[in-house]
């Protein structure tokens, strides 16, 4: 290290600089500031552009919150609901200036001249070999190092690539850490870094790294060291920014254990813009369920779909709406009663213009389900802690207080084991910190459907029994050997059987969103199966669509209900008085 090296660090350590943002207990994520301006910069193809413009992006909006500057950076590309979003912005903050656009080396000198940026931090590109989020073989994490320090060094991100033009642009190399490790990072600078937020994001990605900037968080990727110790440092109930990539039970088992949650976040652009002034928004949410609207002399049988990966927030944020006609933006949504699983309680902080898009364009059959208000394990959540049972407790009430302010008012969570006894544990503690919930949907990590629609009975802060509703169905690609999963043909097929008797039954079918599936007509339930890497091309599709084809194969004695009206049905069947009661509460409110 350089003499210079060493005296920068030096000035950091004494200066004791602290974390920003920190989000108090009602609110897991931080605040950022709303700006008075917002400069635009147009995404570069060239991965170290890409990270250098992260970096200015986060010291710009550190600033903002520190308030010696007054202006945000949005990358923008294509993305036609990126720019519904920035505009959508705009109008909620109608204050805020446009401020043009600007190059990439343009927007280092224009912080630069106001002191945003005092230099560069050099790191050399991740070269590994393997998939992007996969855990590589040495895997160069330099770029994490950097980012880690960037907020408490006031330095942008400068690969070996570009270092030239760094230095051309009068940038002064503030340190060196190509030759650093995460652990060195970890142990040196641990004190100085936000205990509230740690950032997992893979070398090779730039995305979200203007939110760790901005907030001091630290940056890692991989199951090596130091997450561990970092997860055991961290507060509990911190959110972990990005995704930590690898085998994704090991990765949200490991999280859980700590009592922090995944996001789902590591390909979100512009957080810092979009959350801006999040915490002062009243969402006006749009009813669209009625219980008078339900036929109590209808006594067939019943079935409810409901989609997941709702908790996955850069999805709703980047292409769930207009990236294709799977999802949102299907051209038959509507036409059946449907669940969307989705993360309100995040995007309330994150990108509330994203959830009211949501209400303002949502059908009268398309209903919103709360998925988990972050990804975890509520069967595992805080193992490896002494309060587990009160660290659940706390992260259900604050996705409670979400909840109520987006009207969701039912719960869906990913369990590792749906019937064991940590989960018959868990779903009672979830359901004590509510007033109010009409359910809780269980589906088990592998399979979905080993829960088999299996109906548990918790009591919420009122002593008033709410049902946990295990999923009995999924419609899953390549899965048709077994039972009550596959095709929607062979799923159809198990509902008309299981409802062919006298008895009538009220079940949910999971519709898992990335299984891609080919229109087939006749009782070939492999039919509709196709090889998932060629699919797109074929003309597949996957998510609302699959759940029509099961639905149009239903018998006449099966009804399409909400997943709010299941549930209801199956309050009713337990006990009506108390349903009855509840539901002429309701329709007062």
């Amino acid at each position: 290290m350089k003499v210079s090296d060493k005296i920068w660090l030096l000035f950091v350590v004494l200066c004791g600089i602290s974390s920003v943002g920190r989000a108090d207990d009602a609110r897991w994520w931080p605040v950022q500031k709303v700006p008075k301006g917002l400069v635009r910069s147009r995404e570069h193809g060239d991965p170290a552009i890409k990270m250098l413009v992260q970096s200015v992006a986060g010291l710009a909006a550190k600033s903002v919150n520190h308030g010696h500057g007054d202006e945000l950076v949005w990358v923008y590309n294509d993305n036609v609901d990126m720019e519904r979003w920035y505009q959508e912005f705009l109008k909620a903050h109608p204050a805020v200036e446009e401020r043009g656009t600007a190059t990439a080396w343009e927007l280092v000198g224009r912080f630069k001249r106001r002191g945003t940026i005092k230099g560069y931090i050099l790191y050399s590109t991740d070269r590994s070999d393997g998939a992007t989020s996969d855990h590589r073989e040495g895997m160069d994490q330099s770029v994490n190092i950097a980012t880690s320090l960037a907020g408490l060094l006031d330095g942008v991100l400068v690969s070996e690539e570009i270092e030239a033009e760094a230095t051309a642009a009068g940038l002064t190399r503030l340190l060196d850490v190509r030759d650093k490790s995460l652990a060195w990072c970890f142990e040196t600078y641990k004190d100085k870094f936000n205990r509230h937020l740690l950032c997992a994001q893979d070398p090779r990605i730039s995305n979200t790294r203007d939110l760790a900037i901005a907030q001091n968080a630290f940056t890692l990727f991989g199951a090596d060291e130091p997450i561990v110790a970092a997860l055991e440092w961290l507060e509990p109930l911190s959110p972990i920014l990005g995704w930590n990539g690898g085998d994704e039970f090991k990765t949200t088992k490991l999280t859980s254990i700590y009592g922090h949650f995944q996001t789902a976040t590591d390909w979100c652009m512009n957080l810092p813009v979009l959350m801006a002034g999040s915490e002062n928004r009243q969402p006006a949410v749009k009813k669209t369920f009625d219980h008078q609207n339900i036929n109590w002399n209808d006594h067939r049988s019943t079935v409810s779909f409901a989609m997941t990966d709702g908790d996955n927030v850069q999805w709703l944020q980047s292409n769930f709406f207009h990236g294709n006609t799977s999802y949102w933006n299907n051209p038959h949504r509507g036409k059946i009663p449907f669940g969307w699983s989705c993360c309100f309680a995040h995007l309330a902080q994150l990108c509330p213009v994203t959830m009211e898009y949501a209400w303002h364009t949502q059908t009268r059959n398309d209903q919103f389900i709360e998925w988990g208000g972050g990804y975890y394990y509520p069967d595992l959540f805080g193992d490896a802690r002494p309060e587990a049972s009160q660290l659940l407790a706390r992260q259900v009430q604050r996705t409670w207080k979400y909840m109520r302010q987006t009207g969701t008012h039912i719960l869906a969570f990913n369990v590792a084991r749906a019937e064991s006894a940590k989960a018959m544990k868990a779903y009672a503690t979830i359901a004590e910190q509510t007033d109010g919930l009409s359910a809780i949907l269980v589906f088990q990590y592998a399979p979905y459907e080993a829960g088999a629609g299996k109906t548990f009975w918790v009591k919420d802060q009122r002593g008033i029994e709410i049902p946990v509703i295990t999923a009995r169905y999924s419609i899953w690609e390549n899965s048709n050997a077994r039972p009550r999963s596959g095709t929607p043909a062979k799923v159809a097929r198990e509902i008309k059987e299981s409802t062919a008797g006298k008895s009538t039954r009220d079940d949910w079918v999971i519709v898992h969103a990335w299984s891609y599936f080919r229109h087939e007509a006749g009782d070939d339930e492999d039919a509709e199966n196709i090889p998932q890497d060629i699919a797109v091309k074929h003309g597949a599709s996957r998510g609302y669509d699959a759940a029509l084809w099961c639905a149009d194969r239903l018998p006449a004695n099966v009804h399409v209900v909400s997943p709010e009206e299941m549930v209801w049905r199956i309050r009713m069947k337990h006990d009506p008085a108390t349903t009855k009661k509840l539901l002429a509460e309701r329709g007062l409110r």
